[in-house]
């Protein structure tokens, strides 16, 4: 069995090892504010000098006098409206009244926190005026959101995701893609099929240096002002395609902590999930890449009687990674089980439909094994089964839709078909990709849809940040952050990872990206 290295990092935005009671203590809180006072304003060739909108993400007027000296303060805070005003005006109108109490009890705690900030730095000031009488350079101070409470426990009632006192989840999400899944597509793998990373990292390091690579890339590609950014867009929770290597060897071995044998390594995980509740966004965890997906795709699927008969072999080994994957999501439930703010836990990503359900089974009953009660997703393929039929709880239906592939008006006739009145469920698009071309005419529809509270439960944009993916990307790195893992250097692999933070966000933004901000 493999081990991680132990990281010590102290910050919330950088990824860390904390007991129980820490990560406990971490996911027990919510936004209180925002600050987007890294972000930079971009001029657009599309929009006026005064357009300022759509393209815009900071903080702005008397916030911006005290945090910047004169000279660096810029001229277009006076015409920007505030990050909060902007957020309230894209919330569905079930969600105002929770944004208003939320709203004033943050400027209640921030007013608090500002004045500390204000005696503590006037006391720095004056000390060092007096100690060393020279000038000083003073930095812009981003203070942490203050939170205030938990994030309550999402259920399904009937055609609704819901919060315990009845009212409706309106579910406005994207998808981390490639973050924790080295999708090598989305993440600039020069050369490479879309899941072949560990394949070929493996044969030429080794796994534990495809482990310290995936950790590195991990740790890099999501920075404090990204997570801003979503909170920005609007949007209410994230959904995280994981891999089995997160937190497995190739083998499907748990891998733990050094320090600790016995503590299954979800450091970086709990990283994650706890940038993204304390800014007050949801997370759901996807099971997007299993131990034998690349051995035999359909292989997890595979129980028929035929097969059995034929080549007990085969037949053997699909038992076996079917409970494999079981198994994966029995300790990932297990860990999860109290953390407030996560919205629930996807059975598979797009698996192949199996004789009677019964890879939906096992999942399922591997999640339920640790968390009787948090909300489940299930893929909805070809394979329709009302959840009563295996007394399924607590479960939601998810299916994909890509561009071109239907209007609006499709779409919903579409979900409404595969999730109708014989199961009375909710319809969650998993994700969901348009163009924001305005020569394509489904994309119309949709941006202006999805931006005036369309009758859609749940949705999931794909994807948040690619490289250089143009329109698939909310966020894109140019070219210069491609890597070749087949024939490049370990450290040129490395020194691009490196660079990831340094992107300028609001300089990257696509196209696409905009229209969630305008």
């Amino acid at each position: 069995m493999q081990q991680s290295e132990h990281h010590q990092q102290q910050s919330v935005d950088s990824p860390q090892q904390s007991s129980s009671q820490m990560h406990l203590q971490q996911h027990q809180q919510m936004m209180a504010g925002l600050d987007f006072s890294l972000l930079m304003p971009q001029s657009s060739p599309k929009k006026s000098p005064n357009a300022h909108k759509s393209s815009y993400l900071g903080i702005v007027g008397s916030e911006a006098s005290s945090r910047y000296p004169d000279s660096e303060a810029p001229s277009i805070y006076s015409n920007v409206d505030s990050p909060q005003q902007h957020r309230i005006a894209l919330l569905h109108p079930n969600d105002m009244k929770v944004t208003s109490l939320r709203n004033q009890k943050c400027r209640k705690i921030s007013a608090i926190v500002f004045g500390v900030l204000i005696l503590g730095a006037a006391a720095f000031l004056a000390y060092h005026f007096v100690s060393i009488n020279q000038p000083l350079k003073i930095p812009v101070i981003i203070p942490v959101a203050a939170t205030f409470e938990t994030m309550p426990t999402l259920q399904v009632v009937g055609k609704n995701v819901v919060y315990p006192n009845g009212t409706t989840f309106h579910g406005r999400g994207v998808n981390m893609g490639s973050w924790f899944i080295m999708d090598a597509i989305f993440s600039g793998f020069t050369g490479l099929d879309e899941f072949a990373f560990f394949n070929v990292s493996d044969t030429r390091w080794g796994q534990d240096t495809s482990r310290s690579l995936m950790n590195l890339y991990i740790d890099n590609a999501m920075t404090s002002t990204d997570y801003d950014l979503l909170c920005l867009m609007n949007f209410n929770f994230v959904r995280l395609p994981l891999h089995f290597r997160n937190f497995q060897d190739a083998q499907g071995n748990w891998i733990n902590y050094t320090n600790s044998p016995s503590e299954i390594d979800f450091s970086r995980l709990d990283w994650a999930i706890s940038n993204f509740t304390s800014r007050g966004i949801y997370v759901q965890l996807d099971f997007h890449i299993w131990y034998s997906r690349d051995i035999l795709y359909e292989g997890v699927s595979k129980n028929d009687v035929g097969l059995a008969t034929n080549d007990p072999a085969l037949y053997a080994e699909c038992v076996k990674w079917r409970q494999m994957a079981a198994n994966f999501l029995t300790g990932l439930a297990a860990h999860v089980v109290d953390v407030p703010g996560l919205l629930g836990i996807e059975l598979m990503n797009e698996p192949v439909p199996s004789y009677d359900n019964l890879l939906s089974q096992v999942l399922y009953d591997g999640v339920r094994v640790a968390d009787p009660n948090r909300l489940v997703i299930r893929h909805f393929g070809t394979d329709r089964v009302a959840p009563s039929v295996y007394n399924w709880t607590n479960i939601i239906y998810g299916f994909h839709t890509y561009e071109g592939q239907q209007t609006l008006q499709g779409y919903e006739e579409n979900a409404n078909n595969k999730t109708s009145d014989d199961y009375d469920l909710p319809y969650y698009v998993s994700e969901l990709h348009f163009t924001s071309d305005p020569d394509f005419a489904p994309a119309i529809d949709w941006t202006d849809a999805l931006q005036n509270g369309v009758n859609i439960p749940m949705y999931a944009l794909w994807t948040y940040k690619a490289v250089d993916m143009n329109e698939w990307a909310l966020v894109n790195y140019d070219s210069s952050y491609t890597v070749d893992v087949i024939n490049g250097t370990l450290e040129s692999i490395q020194e691009t990872w490196k660079r990831l933070p340094n992107l300028n966000l609001a300089g990257s933004l696509s196209p696409w990206g905009q229209s969630f901000i305008s």
